[in-house]
């Protein structure tokens, strides 16, 4: 694997504030507890821990992230979308920036024996400081 440093240098340098890891805001989240934004080899990747009261405990393990910017002329980085296969249902995380805080928007659907209602959840995540 090669040394971090020369990972990053293949990120856009945008990217880079984001890396790291990030706590949901109220502890008694529906869907996500806290993730990690990382790089492996010059790609944006993330993991998941489920909230220990939501809908969906436990490691979900890592899924290549997806950045967008405003408009395709422009290099900022504003938003972030990453899907998980977890056991039972897939999680499709749409994510953005807001004033410092990370929101995700998750949609959850129910691969078959529905244990119920496909659900949205939406959460507000800071990054923890290193």
């Amino acid at each position: 694997m090669k040394s971090m440093e020369i990972e990053m240098k293949e990120i856009k340098p945008p990217v880079l504030n984001y890396l790291g890891r990030w706590v949901n805001s109220y502890d008694k989240a529906r869907a996500i507890g806290e993730f990690t934004f990382f790089v492996d080899n010059g790609e944006l990747f993330m993991t998941v821990t489920g909230s220990k009261t939501g809908n969906c405990p436990g490691e979900w393990g890592a899924a290549p992230v997806q950045v967008y910017s405003y408009s395709p002329d422009m290099a900022n980085v504003v938003a972030f979308r990453a899907q998980f296969e977890l056991e039972d249902m897939q999680a499709f995380l749409a994510m953005n920036d807001n004033k410092g805080l990370l929101i995700i928007a998750g949609y959850f659907t129910y691969k078959k024996n529905k244990r119920g209602s496909d659900f949205f959840v939406r959460e507000f995540f800071s990054k923890c400081n290193p």
